[in-house]
């Protein structure tokens, strides 16, 4: 789950603001019984990840981080058939069910180490901050910097992918390759898509929008994509060779805008990323 999915699980859990928790189950190996009877007091997000507070009258709350690593999801009041959930708490108004995903208590420091400024959902999310951050890794390859939770935080393997297509760079363009002046306008391609990441999902139809993430052939050429694990991560990548080549040599940057829908649109109802 990427972060804009998690802003979205953020305002899904507010209903449980405020409520109780009544029971407590899942296969963590975290005290997850110390939850229970407690009320669930604030709900936040950074990045990819998920902060929980409970507080009990005369204890100190209990905070919790969640992340869900690469194949994580959640679920409300609706299970997963034949999956035991990493926790399922029970509150008085519903059910919340998380699925293979990593889940740590007593993370209250963690809150604390967050910067809030590289977050590309947070209203606090600073450019020029962002831009000091990537003049330290001039040297990395664009797939890398994308996914560099410490620089994007939020952006993942769909983002990485979907930006690299709109401004038409290879994944393994350097950033010392891109001039200077159009680090800003990079940024802000990442923070911008993952605003619309953000839109098309809350309408059901993200996966309409992929250009080349999971995708066969380039829309622009009809091309096949090549798909291949590369950068430090080795994650998954898709790139037209034609539209995204490997070049040596500086060149303007531009942002192209994403292409639009073709097709019936399909919702994409139990949609999990």
């Amino acid at each position: 789950m990427e972060g804009p999915s998690l802003v979205i699980l953020r305002e899904e859990l507010e209903k449980f603001r405020g409520r109780k928790v009544m029971k407590v189950s899942g296969n963590t190996k975290q005290p997850k019984e110390s939850l229970s009877g407690r009320v669930l007091q604030d709900i936040d997000t950074w990045g990819k990840q998920l902060f929980l507070s409970f507080a009990m009258p005369r204890r100190d709350p209990i905070v919790t981080k969640t992340h869900f690593l690469m194949f994580g999801s959640y679920r409300l009041d609706e299970p997963k058939d034949e999956r035991t959930p990493r926790l399922q708490l029970t509150f008085t108004n519903g059910v919340v069910y998380f699925y293979a995903c990593s889940i740590k208590f007593d993370a209250a420091a963690d809150v604390q180490k967050l910067d809030r400024e590289v977050d590309l959902m947070s209203e606090r999310w600073n450019e020029s901050h962002v831009i000091r951050l990537m003049e330290q890794r001039k040297d990395a390859f664009l797939c890398d910097l994308f996914l560099d939770q410490n620089v994007f935080a939020g952006s993942g393997n769909i983002v990485k992918n979907e930006v690299l297509f709109n401004v038409r760079r290879h994944p393994l363009t350097r950033l010392s390759r891109i001039s200077r002046k159009d680090w800003p306008q990079l940024a802000q391609a990442v923070r911008s898509y993952c605003r619309n990441f953000y839109e098309w999902k809350k309408r059901f139809e993200l996966r309409k929008h992929w250009q080349v993430y999971r995708q066969s052939k380039c829309p622009l050429c009809g091309r096949k994509l090549v798909r291949s694990n590369l950068g430090k991560f080795l994650r998954k990548t898709f790139y037209c060779a034609k539209h995204q080549p490997l070049q040596t040599g500086a060149r303007k940057l531009r942002v192209f805008p994403v292409l639009p829908i073709k097709g019936p649109l399909d919702l994409d109802i139990h949609f999990d990323h």
